[in-house]
């Protein structure tokens, strides 16, 4: 199952059509509409792709060769301290000492890479610092600085720690980003550990794409060096960048951030309107937060119609700070049709947290957030709050993100309106820990569709609670969950020792529907239902494998292997059309005491079921 799986939706991760594109730049003294009205967004198609269309294909560890003492990793049975649970399909390559290598031949014309790797924590929860060595062609190119200092979150009781306590670790794999003369087909490269640091390394996989050229400075703009910003001096940039834009904003002008990193030693206050702010590419431009400590970080957003593009943005942060770090990398209000494309962002409390805390009912109204990577952050990757609406996420690739991965909570605190008429399209969304790949918190008609969800750990794929204070499900007539795909989702034991479901829906959640949904290999159970449920639909249902980890556990009901359906203490809801096989547990579906309608059901039972080796 788990080579077919990787087969069949090989297409999704590995298309390049998309390059990272030039900007539409538009002078924007004569803007006169919404730059997010440029977009066109395209509509649920059952027949459609799944997923983000990305301009790199993966090359996992279970294709390459290696030698010289490494080994295979692996974490089918999803033991928590297994680090080999929380890797691509469960597996990644071991390089325990020096000369241990992991090679591939490359089929494309490349010169970027992306490696997404492990190594260990330090006792005291900061990290150790290492590297690795690159070759193509058996000639040596460059070596990689590696550093965990990002990595490793633990939790007791549901609750992450940075110190190396010995509960369960989380974000034990990070990635790293890098450039090589061109690759051809037939090219061969190597990740060989030259033992750095004595430690062990792992490598999970490699991202590889050919890197577009710098976006040059658009006619008319304002340069951010033409006001002292210097790229590369290792000197704060922010007083510099912030009277750029205040001048641009003044005449109308584009912002432009040519190669090369800048610095800023404090949260960004973004106050701008009807501008472009863009860099010379996300491979060439970075902006870079150098302050490791609580609200230091990050871009506080006060905008209306900005187009913000073609950069990478990290960060020098490290810890949640009990949940009140305050880092994300967008947040507080991008409305009026704003637009953020083509970023890569990671390293930061979250990527976008779109919410008004100052009691003036602004909102992200409009907001589209396409063609970005978040990717790496210690909580959510998205967040819409407070009253976000009419705005979208789509064709990005949301990846290792703690918390959840997309996600929409309509908080009700200061008085703001609820949520509505938000969208989650043709993303990709893998390697959540603790929480879920989508999670949906109440609103009304959002609009959540051909999504590809994958490898989560500690996490469902799809997420409905009513645990959080805000509106819920009070006002929602219909929310609509079309065409996603869930592969290796959900969790026998989450951090709480918690099971989750593929698809989880807990509390008070009424008026969802389901249509075109499929889920493979579900980690335990691949729908859980439980709480005060009310008219939630399932149409045209693919349940294929469930109970893949092996275990039993019985957080939510009796001891059970996985099941396809859980239902539990009158939970209900109708399923019409449903395809199921590959069901572990013997009864195909446990149902304690739910309340669950099944019409026209073509059920194979768990005829062949074999948990993998």
């Amino acid at each position: 199952m788990r080579k077919s799986i990787k087969r069949v939706f090989a297409a999704v991760l590995t298309a390049a059509v998309i390059v990272q594109g030039v900007p539409s730049f538009i002078d924007s003294a004569k803007v006169n509409a919404a730059f997010a009205q440029q977009y066109s967004i395209p509509g649920a198609n059952a027949n459609g792709r799944v997923g983000a269309t990305v301009p790199y294909t993966r090359y996992d560890s279970a294709s390459a060769r290696i030698g010289g003492g490494a080994a295979m990793a692996t974490g089918y049975n999803m033991d928590r301290y297994n680090i080999a649970s929380q890797a691509s399909e469960r597996s990644y390559v071991r390089l325990p000492q020096n000369g241990s290598y992991a090679e591939w031949t490359v089929n494309q014309i490349a010169n970027g890479v992306t490696m997404r790797f492990t190594m260990p924590d330090s006792s005291d929860g900061y990290g150790m610092n290492g590297s690795l060595d690159v070759y193509v062609n058996g000639t040596f190119k460059k070596r990689i600085d590696l550093t965990s200092y990002y990595m490793w979150q633990y939790f007791s009781g549901g609750n992450p720690n940075d110190s190396n306590d010995g509960g369960p670790g989380a974000f034990a794999f990070d990635e790293v980003h890098f450039m090589l003369d061109r690759l051809k087909p037939g090219d061969t490269i190597k990740i060989q550990s030259s033992g750095a640091g004595g430690i062990e390394y792992g490598v999970d996989f490699l991202e590889i794409e050919e890197v577009p050229d710098k976006i040059s400075q658009p006619s008319g703009s304002l340069n951010v060096m033409d006001f002292g910003a210097i790229p590369d001096d290792g000197n704060d940039d922010y007083n510099a960048i912030v009277n750029c834009i205040n001048t641009a904003s003044g005449q109308g002008k584009t912002v432009y951030f040519p190669a090369g990193t800048f610095r800023i030693n404090q949260i960004w206050s973004l106050n701008a309107s009807n501008i472009t702010i863009t860099g010379a590419g996300m491979w060439y431009t970075n902006i870079k937060f150098t302050n490791s400590n609580a609200s230091s970080g990050g871009i506080s957003c006060n905008c209306n119609n900005v187009e913000f593009c073609n950069m990478y943005l990290n960060s020098s942060l490290r810890s949640r700070y009990n949940q009140n770090a305050v880092y994300k990398c967008f947040m507080d209000v991008l409305g009026g049709g704003s637009v953020v494309h083509d970023v890569w962002e990671d390293h930061f409390e979250c990527g976008f947290w779109m919410a008004d805390y100052t009691g003036r009912n602004r909102y992200s109204d409009g907001l589209v957030i396409k063609d970005c990577r978040i990717r790496n952050n210690l909580a959510d990757g998205v967040n819409f709050c407070q009253g976000t609406s009419n705005a979208t996420v789509y064709n990005c690739s949301i990846r290792n993100n703690g918390d959840d991965g997309l996600a929409m909570w309509n908080n009700s605190y200061l008085g703001v309106k609820d949520e509505s008429d938000n969208v989650f399209a043709y993303n990709t969304i893998d390697f959540i820990w603790r929480a879920g790949g989508i999670a949906i918190y109440g609103g009304n008609n959002h609009k959540i569709y051909n999504n590809y969800i994958c490898d989560s750990f500690m996490s469902s794929g799809i997420h409905l609670n009513t645990t959080f204070d805000g509106y819920k499900f009070n006002n929602t007539t219909n929310i609509d969950f079309s065409n996603n795909v869930m592969v290796r989702c959900g969790a026998g034991k989450g951090s709480w020792g918690e099971e989750f479901g593929a698809i989880d829906i807990d509390g008070n959640v009424k008026n969802i529907t389901f249509n075109n949904n499929r889920m493979y290999d579900s980690e335990h159970d691949a729908v859980r239902l439980l709480g005060s449920l009310s008219n939630i639909k399932f149409n045209d249902t693919v349940i294929y494998g469930t109970g893949v980890d092996g275990q039993q556990y019985n957080y939510s009901s009796i001891p059970h292997i996985g099941v396809a359906i859980l239902a539990i203490n009158g939970a209900s809801a109708t399923f019409n059309n449903v395809s199921m096989s590959k069901i572990a547990y013997g009864q195909v579906n446990y149902i304690n005491g739910g309340n669950v309608s099944l019409n026209n059901v073509n059920n194979r039972g768990n005829a062949g079921y074999d948990v993998p080796p």
